[in-house]
């Protein structure tokens, strides 16, 4: 495998994050977490989105996509993590990669990628897996959503209300409430590929945690070099070069196993994508956080105001460290897969 971008990635890394930045820039964090706006995208936002092909370029040409690779999306994740997008992007995508990997026809994808339909993944109640079913599940990265997807008991199921703040979750209801949108019968994917589909989620979510904890890093260490203290930057201080010694070490660790789950994806069998997409996911969590911790003692008093920005990375760390797993839940899974465990 390739162990950097080519020319073409390195370029859509810049438009992406230029676009990024422009749609992050539109939303008001607000003094605190009841004068917050939503998450969802107004019209403007969102055309934007639809017109720049992030919907688009996972899905295969067949399907109205650009048959990108998920390395590529990756790119996409990571930008759009070190920028803090609030915008349901990352759902918009993992709904309609779940819908392909059920063999949903080529119209309603070709719909989704132009943005006129717009679904959400629906998750089980704690957050860890695509939901089999609609009772004590949760629509996850559901701003603006129509509906929810759980291919296996119809495409589209009614959302409850939203909340009036930045919650990127909404309830699912039973099968039945008018969600407006027709049933679809789906063909149901064999094991390897619904493991590559979850391999393909987990990517995706460790990529948005690299470009957080990558984001949170470069804030810190920006203060570092001009914040003063007893005469000198605080940069020049040994526990604060420690700190940000060690956030730079766990960054770049969980840019290697994010990309390397990533190449996986379309690389590997579906059941190996997933145990590197595992591994992947449970170092990018732990680290996450702790980089997006370390950067909030870096930041010091001002890190614990509203007005500063390290707790939207701190927050965004903890949401992605709990969606589709934890460290704790894929250590698990992982042990309980070996097969030399006694």
């Amino acid at each position: 495998m390739e162990i950097e971008l080519t020319a073409e990635q390195r370029a859509f890394r810049e438009s992406c994050g230029k676009l990024a930045a422009n749609l992050a820039a539109r939303w008001h964090r607000g003094r605190g977490p009841h004068d917050i706006d939503p998450p969802t995208p107004g019209d403007d936002s969102w055309s934007r989105v639809v017109d720049s092909g992030w919907l688009a370029i996972g899905l295969r040409e067949e399907n109205g996509g650009a048959g990108a690779s998920v390395v590529d999306l990756t790119v996409l994740a990571e930008r759009l993590g070190y920028h803090a997008v609030p915008a349901p992007v990352l759902g918009a995508v993992i709904a309609a990669e779940q819908l392909q990997t059920w063999n949903a026809p080529p119209g309603l994808l070709q719909d989704l990628a132009e943005g006129g339909l717009r679904l959400a993944p629906a998750l089980d109640a704690g957050l860890r897996t695509l939901a089999g079913a609609a009772e004590n599940s949760l629509a996850w990265d559901a701003a603006g959503a129509e509906a929810a997807v759980i291919p296996a008991t119809g495409v589209a199921h009614a959302l409850g209300d939203a909340l009036p703040f930045a919650d990127p979750t909404r309830a699912v209801r039973p099968l039945g409430a008018p969600s407006g949108l027709p049933a679809i019968t789906l063909t149901p994917p064999g094991e390897q590929a619904l493991a590559r589909l979850g391999a393909f989620t987990l990517s995706l979510l460790t990529a948005d945690l690299l470009g957080t904890m990558q984001a949170a890093l470069d804030a810190a260490i920006d203060h570092a070099r001009t914040r003063e203290q007893f005469g000198a930057p605080i940069g020049s201080f040994q526990a604060v070069q420690q700190l940000l010694a060690d956030g730079h070490v766990l960054v770049e660790a969980t840019r290697s196993a994010s990309y390397h789950a990533a190449w996986a994806v379309d690389a590997l069998p579906g059941a190996e994508a997933l145990r590197a997409a595992r591994v992947a996911k449970a170092f990018a969590s732990r680290s996450a956080v702790e980089v997006c911790e370390s950067a909030v003692q870096v930041f010091g008093g001002i890190g614990m105001t509203w007005e500063a920005p390290a707790h939207i990375w701190l927050r965004r760390a903890h949401t992605g460290r709990t969606v589709f797993g934890d460290e704790h839940h894929h250590q698990g899974v992982i042990a309980d897969d070996d097969p030399h465990r006694s």
